[in-house]
């Protein structure tokens, strides 16, 4: 049985010694009636809890960002990809974040805007940056290129479409999550990993001590949204989540908070930034590929 860690946040309590943006939402004058359960598992940097259990993140900023500017209250609960969709389903579960549109999802989860942009990118081992060069996604086997790919991720669609090929010319490697294709290519054991452009450096570093460097070449561009339960209890939470959004970006606060993951993955550091780390006082997962991640 997996054990499920909840990090709850009264916002009363803690508003005398948090930064606000770290803040989980904020009660005084609340639109929303109960707290708002969100569903995540560990992605940095877009989601994961740190060394003294909070959760934090790029996704859990902006989320958060959202919840003051609604007045609402948060709960993230950390539990497994697959759990947490069924939760959604059954409207235990109120949101997730970090997600990438898909029909089938639409049955039980409405979308809301966009809220960021997300890259696949292809990536080598920093010191043979400038001996692997793919100009396009057939260069992959022309090169005879082995491919290394997370088992879980939405990775574009000449991914999915040259997939079976890659496998029957054993040219893909896929391994059951990033960090595990990542201590593959730290290893040899493949020449090209596959994955998000902002994650991938961060886990990379953490997990092998590797520095990755990015190919030119862009996968995939996707939009990013929160994934709200058809079944909430919380009338009205996609308007709001969305005019929430809309209001934020014309601020600026959501490209604020996207430089500062930017910044901190393209430095590429072994210490994950501090969760007091404030983005500015006017602030303001998961990500579920087509083909079951979650959105990070």
């Amino acid at each position: 049985m997996i054990v499920i860690t909840i990090k709850k946040i009264v916002i009363l309590a803690a508003a005398f010694c948090l930064p606000s943006f770290f803040l989980y939402g904020q009660v005084p004058d609340s639109r929303c009636a109960n707290t708002i359960k969100v569903g995540f598992n560990d992605w940095p940097p877009y989601a994961w809890l740190d060394n003294v259990g909070k959760v934090v993140g790029l996704d859990v900023d902006m989320l958060t960002l959202v919840a003051k500017d609604l007045g609402c209250e948060l709960e993230f609960i950390r539990m497994p990809v697959k759990r947490a969709h069924q939760m959604m389903k059954t409207g235990t579960l109120d949101m997730m974040m970090g997600a990438s549109y898909t029909q089938d999802r639409t049955l039980y989860a409405d979308f809301s805007d966009t809220y960021r942009n997300e890259e696949v990118r292809l990536f080598v081992r920093a010191e043979q940056a400038s001996h692997v060069t793919i100009e396009q996604w057939q260069d992959i086997f022309s090169k005879k290129l082995k491919l290394l790919a997370p088992g879980y991720g939405w990775y574009g669609q000449d991914y999915l479409a040259t997939k079976p090929e890659l496998l029957r010319q054993e040219l893909l490697i896929i391994s059951p999550n990033s960090k595990q294709s990542v201590q593959m290519l730290a290893y040899g054991r493949g020449d090209v990993l596959i994955g998000d452009a902002i994650s991938l450096p961060y886990i990379a570093a953490q997990s092998a001590g590797l520095s990755i460097t990015p190919l030119p070449l862009i996968v995939d561009s996707n939009h990013i949204h929160f994934m709200v339960s058809k079944k909430t209890t919380h009338s009205g939470l996609l308007k709001e989540v969305n005019q929430s959004i809309l209001n934020l970006s014309t601020r600026g606060a959501f490209a604020r908070v996207v430089q500062k993951w930017q910044h901190v993955s393209v430095a590429n550091t072994r210490t994950l930034p501090s969760a007091s780390q404030k983005v500015d006082d006017t602030n303001g997962a998961m990500n579920l590929s087509s083909h079951s991640t979650l959105s990070r």
